[in-house]
């Protein structure tokens, strides 16, 4: 695993500057926190790409476009409750010269797992996070922990999420009206799944920088996450999704962008799904698949000084010098469950005066919290980005910044990613 490297300012020092600049200022009471929306590029071109986001090292939106939606957002999902469901439809536009297609995106508002496709792959092994909702009166605490269990375990509980699954896998506790379970299929290495599911989800264009074959040839590389490498879904033969019509195999293109896919991973759950602040190693480009998810992002220096004061301030709380910070570039349990989760999400997700405090995070804490004002929400709003994605919305995240997502809605969300240089 590749280590980012230090000295950045403290958050004390970045609440400073903002307080000195602020005093000269007139100000208003903003109850919500609004952050800066992510700006989209003009196109899925590869040069616009390198030359607008990833030189820059800038997070960007691509555009919504037809042509670049993956082939598993129709396959994998029923989408409205309508198994034939219309995702683009082209129209007619008269121009100047001639007629051209123009096509539109229909979004749904909800998906659901479409078992028909699924069906072949319930036996296929895949890491899975259990998290099991204790009774907070009876002084259950909430429980975190990963397994490698048959996909099966998860359709399941997909395919009803109130319903018991402890006959799917002897590994879960039965579940009670007071001790839930929810399911994720977080970081699932696309080379662990079977071809046919892979071939759904194709490398996206900006990151086809060679052909298929010098791809597929490529010799390995170390992953920034977990331990294999994914070379991505080089497979795959679909002549739209690599920007060639007919099927022409591109050329060598000469640019900063290597191609070299490190690592390509699949997500998929039942909102709130939650993956903590944390940073990449790696550029990562970011595919919405079904359903829907909230990204907050912040510049390296910004996203560090946060992320340092959080683990400071729990170190204090506990009283213990034995309390071990976490990695930054991992997933690790800690972040998952208890203290350090609550104030890692508060610190991004917290609005301030939030009403809405207990749909945001299950805390331990007394039901009397009082809701106060978020420690970070002037940095926030001064350096943080945000956007929302729905199928077929593609997020480019640059190496070092730092990132917390989220799903929300109703329905089945699910998203995939690739780690490029």
């Amino acid at each position: 695993m590749q280590c980012l490297a230090p000295q950045r300012p403290s958050f004390k020092a970045l609440a400073d500057i903002l307080y000195r600049h602020r005093r000269h200022q007139f100000s208003t009471s903003q109850p919500r926190l609004q952050l800066k929306q992510v700006p989209f590029l003009s196109s899925w071109n590869q040069d616009v790409f390198e030359r607008e986001a990833y030189l820059p090292a800038t997070p960007a939106r691509l555009p919504r476009s037809a042509e670049h939606i993956p082939p598993a957002c129709s396959k994998w999902f029923i989408h409205d409750n309508d198994v034939d469901f219309v995702l683009t439809s082209s129209t007619t536009s008269p121009s100047t010269n001639n007629s051209t297609d123009v096509k539109t995106i229909h979004f749904p508002t909800s998906s659901e797992l479409r078992t028909s496709f699924w069906s072949d792959y319930e036996s296929a092994i895949v890491p899975l996070e259990i998290t099991s909702k204790g009774n907070r009166h009876e002084g259950e605490e909430e429980t975190f922990e990963r397994i490698e269990a048959p996909l099966k375990v998860l359709l399941t509980y997909l395919s009803n999420p109130d319903s018991s699954i402890s006959g799917s896998s002897t590994q879960l506790p039965p579940p009670s009206q007071e001790n839930k379970h929810s399911i994720y299929l977080a970081q699932c290495d696309l080379t662990s799944l079977p071809s046919s599911v892979v071939d759904d989800i194709p490398t996206p264009t900006p990151l086809r920088i060679v052909s298929s074959s010098s791809s597929s040839s490529s010799s390995s590389k170390s992953r920034c996450n977990p331990d294999s490498i994914s070379s991505g879904s080089s497979s795959t033969s679909s002549a739209f999704y690599s920007g060639e019509a007919g099927g022409n195999r591109p050329k060598k293109r000469r640019g900063m962008i290597k191609g070299d896919i490190y690592a390509s991973s699949l997500w998929l759950g039942r909102p709130p799904t939650y993956t903590p602040l944390h940073r990449d190693p790696n550029p990562n480009l970011f595919i919405q698949l079904a359903g829907r998810k909230a990204v907050r992002l912040l510049p390296p220096e910004v996203g560090g000084a946060i992320f340092d004061d959080v683990q400071d301030r729990i170190r204090i709380a506990s009283r213990t010098a034995r309390h071990t910070p976490s990695s930054a570039t991992i997933r690790g349990d800690e972040m998952m469950v208890g203290p350090e989760k609550v104030a890692l999400h508060d610190a991004i997700w917290l609005d301030d005066d939030d009403d809405d405090y207990d749909n945001h995070v299950d805390s331990d804490t007394d039901d009397d919290k009082p809701k106060t004002k978020n420690r970070y929400s002037d940095v926030l709003r001064t350096y943080g980005l945000e956007t929302h994605l729905q199928l077929g919305d593609a997020l480019f995240i640059p190496k070092g910044w730092w990132h917390s997502v989220k799903g929300v809605g109703h329905g089945v969300t699910a998203s995939v990613n690739w780690w490029f240089r």
